[in-house]
């Protein structure tokens, strides 16, 4: 069914195409990224990745009256890599999937959009209580995520305000923090609102779900209810705070157990010190917790992350970041170098992080490279 669904937006968009030469409300255009990077570690045997990447990318943009306008997006994904120990091949994994897949409807403060499509919000940098669909890692340089498949409208409001609602089907594996999956055919809904508040700003978001649970052959299913409050304000330096809590129906299944309670916290500030061409400072603090109890017993971890910023010139960025996880008493560090031109980009990221530690991620990121002592090198073509 995706790849039908691709499959007729490539081939509505092929004839629209010839008419976007002889006409200026329409334009269709084709561009696409082209990624490779390798992974090494340094420790004996030596664990290696390298691997590819290729995201060709559709777009179109009909001018359908003065104040509305249609747009698409069509793209895939399609990546491999190879795994080796002390040169000697592991494994060869790849795929091809659809990548954003999505039609939008807009008006002058309006829009909704169908499809397969990237829908994140919140006010965090490092760890994002929010991150309830997407899975974007601020140590990725591109940030790229998969998305997920259903309706999102919005209405911006004349205050600068804004309201989203969404509803979402046919996404079955865990996205953002969740650990288990999701009934694939019984609709997600959710909502949020955005308003002013002083310097800045504060959001409600709010989001519902069947949730899957499978013990061997037997699946047991429960409703899951999040709301997620976060906000933003700029008095010299930039403050914000960002928080989930989610609610499951849930009790004992078999030997199996669930949390009733779910509450992710974040609290954070950044500004930039007068340091040559300006260093900028970020610094967060990120609390986990999972019980029958709200904030209170079960199991909890809590990060303090540090990011540095500095632009050594017009093409170079130098950035380092440091967690620190105090119920553990360990550190992990990451120095980056980025050099961009107009379309060419290369990345490296050095790491020095413990062998048997990682941070609360998302579950749709693949295998953890960052673990041990490392460097990674990106290079990556946009056209």
């Amino acid at each position: 069914m995706r790849n039908q669904i691709l499959f007729f937006l490539l081939l509505f968009s092929a004839p629209c195409y010839l008419v976007a030469e002889k006409s200026d409300s329409t334009h269709i255009s084709f561009s696409g990224q082209v990624t490779a990077w390798g992974i090494g570690q340094f420790q004996t045997p030596v664990p290696m990745q390298f691997g590819g990447r290729f995201v060709p990318t559709l777009l179109g943009n009909f001018k359908l009256s003065p104040k509305s306008k249609l747009n698409f997006e069509a793209s895939l994904n399609l990546n491999g890599s190879l795994n080796y120990t002390d040169f000697h091949n592991d494994s060869i994994q790849g795929q091809l999937k659809p990548y954003r897949v999505w039609l939008r409807y807009s008006g002058e403060n309006w829009e909704v959009r169908a499809g397969l499509q990237k829908i994140n919000f919140g006010r965090a940098k490092m760890f994002r209580p929010l991150m309830w669909f997407d899975a974007m890692d601020v140590r990725d340089p591109l940030q790229l995520t998969d998305g997920v498949y259903g309706v999102l409208g919005r209405y911006f409001m004349e205050n600068n305000g804004d309201f989203w609602i969404w509803g979402l089907i046919g996404n079955k594996n865990p996205k953002g923090f969740e650990r288990d999956s999701t009934s694939q055919w019984k609709p997600e809904i959710g909502a949020r609102i955005e308003f002013p508040l002083g310097p800045g700003e504060i959001a409600l978001s709010t989001h519902h779900r069947t949730k899957q649970f499978h013990t061997g052959s037997i699946i047991d299913e429960f409703d899951e209810t999040r709301i997620g409050l976060d906000g933003k304000w700029d008095i010299g330096i930039g403050l914000w705070f960002e928080t989930s809590v989610t609610s499951t129906e849930t009790q004992k299944i078999s030997s199996a157990y669930l949390p009733k309670m779910q509450d992710l916290w974040n609290v954070g500030a950044d500004y930039t010190l007068p340091v040559g061409s300006g260093l900028g400072v970020t610094v967060e603090y990120f609390r986990y917790h999972a019980g029958d109890k709200f904030l209170v017993e079960g199991t909890a971890l809590n990060v303090l992350g540090a990011m540095l910023t500095y632009p050594v010139s017009m093409l170079d960025n130098l950035s380092g970041m440091v967690f620190y996880l105090p119920d553990q008493n360990k550190w992990m560090n990451y120095l980056s170098w980025g050099r961009s031109y107009d379309n060419f980009s290369i990345y490296a990221i050095g790491y020095w992080n413990p062998d048997n530690v990682q941070l609360v991620t998302a579950q749709t990121q693949s295998k953890n490279m960052f673990a041990g002592k490392g460097i990674q090198i990106m290079l990556n073509y946009n056209f």
